[in-house]
């Protein structure tokens, strides 16, 4: 897709942006849903979510940078050239790159961190059918992994990849995330329904 494609996209998302009635979440939210659909037709949201992820936990770990960035007093097109060099030096994917460039040039340059997060929300309910969070309290192996994979796709009844996460205070067993639901077979959860259960008795 070309510039003026992305522009066009973009200049909806900068419209409402731009009214008095919208707020800046709803703001980010726009721009993230705009650069987030031309990001599935490339399939490029693992790599754009990566990008502006990274761009937002750097600009809001550098308050420097950030006041910069949300100053009327420089010139979108000086925000832009800063962004055009981070960008870069992050590895970010074109579609990525291009997206903070417009964004800059629509003077909505201190709002990337927000747009970011707005974006890793919607790409993770893209992903949300098909990947699984286990979290265990000691570390597996790849096999067992593997094996994990195999028995909740499964249960499933189609394909999902698991991410393992350890917690020790899980003390044992494991808790499944599968997008908002979460079943929990940790031996901490059972041995807090047994306290529970004797403190009624």
């Amino acid at each position: 897709m070309g510039d003026s494609g992305l522009t066009n996209l973009i200049i909806g998302a900068r419209d409402l942006a731009g009214s008095t009635t919208t707020s800046v979440s709803e703001a980010a939210q726009r721009y993230a849903a705009a650069v987030f659909d031309m990001s599935i037709t490339s399939g490029e949201v693992d790599a754009v979510d990566n990008g502006l992820t990274a761009l937002g936990k750097l600009i809001d770990g550098d308050a420097a940078l950030a006041r910069v960035l949300k100053s009327p007093l420089y010139k979108s097109e000086e925000k832009s050239a800063v962004l055009a060099t981070l960008t870069e030096k992050l590895g970010m994917p074109e579609l990525a790159r291009k997206f903070v460039g417009v964004v800059a040039l629509n003077r909505r340059a201190g709002e990337l961190p927000a747009i970011a997060k707005s974006f890793a929300e919607k790409a993770a309910k893209h992903r949300g059918a098909s990947r699984v969070v286990a979290r265990v309290a000691k570390p597996i192996t790849k096999n067992q992994t593997l094996d994990l994979e195999s028995a909740v796709s499964k249960a499933l009844g189609r394909s999902v990849t698991v991410d393992v996460e350890v917690d020790p205070a899980l003390i044992g067993g494991l808790q499944l995330k599968m997008g908002s639901r979460l079943v929990d077979a940790s031996i901490r959860t059972k041995l807090n329904n047994l306290t529970n259960l004797m403190k009624g008795a």
